[in-house]
Formats: structure tokens, C-alpha cells, sequence
């Protein structure tokens, strides 16, 4: 799937990534007996631009509602008129926050990071 990203928010989404691995980095410095695991936006944006790769059938809207405005839980619960039945395959659950089963995937592979810290 061709995902269809705002050069604008693109550009944003790299250069926050930048800064806070320079932040990260000077972090460590100052807490040298300390070891940081942090997700990018390029994580949630890997399972947007390949859901299939992680069992999800849609990516382009969320779950509840229309999936494209629902933001609040007055307008966007279980209960909501046009709600799927079928969450779970859904990377977004409205139409900004990452569904239950994409916040596993994301904090799974923080969890895989941060065991490599322990060792």
C-alpha cells in the first residue's frame, strides 16, 4: 500500500525524530549508568504503510465512527454508531489514536529494545 504523506508533516515527523535522538544521546551522557529505549513516529508509520505485515486489514481510517474525525469518547466508544466489530484489525481505533492491537505491536517492540538494555 502507497501511503499518501504531507511532505510538510513528513519533513516534521524526521526532524522530531532527529532531535530527540540528539536529546537521547545527550541524556545518556548525563546518566551514563542509565540505558534509554524510545520508539520513533517511523514505528506507527511502519504499520500504516504495511498492515498487512502485521495482520491489520485497514489502515487509512479507525475503527469507530467515520473513522476520519472521531476524536473524543463522547463521539468515538464501543458503543458508537458505525463502530466495526472487528477492532483488532484496524491500526487506528479513531481517527488519531492507534488501535489496542497497534499500541501491543508498538510496545512490544519497545519491550525488544529494552530487554537488549538489560543484558
Amino acid at each position: 500500500m502507497k501511503v499518501a504523506v504531507s511532505q510538510r508533516i513528513n519533513t516534521d515527523a524526521q526532524q522530531f525524530n532527529k532531535k530527540i535522538n540528539s536529546a537521547a544521546k545527550q541524556l545518556q551522557k548525563q546518566l551514563q549508568t542509565s540505558r534509554l529505549s524510545f520508539l520513533t513516529s517511523s514505528s506507527l508509520y511502519d504499520l500504516v504503510a504495511d498492515p498487512k505485515k502485521n495482520g491489520f486489514t485497514e489502515a487509512t481510517r479507525g475503527c469507530c465512527g467515520t473513522g476520519t474525525v472521531e476524536t473524543t469518547s463522547l463521539l468515538c466508544n464501543p458503543k458508537s454508531y458505525g463502530t466495526c466489530s472487528n477492532a483488532s484489525q484496524y491500526v487506528f481505533w479513531d481517527s488519531v489514536h492507534p488501535s489496542q492491537a497497534a499500541n501491543q505491536i508498538l510496545a512490544d517492540s519497545l519491550i525488544i529494545q529494552g530487554i537488549s538494555l538489560i543484558g
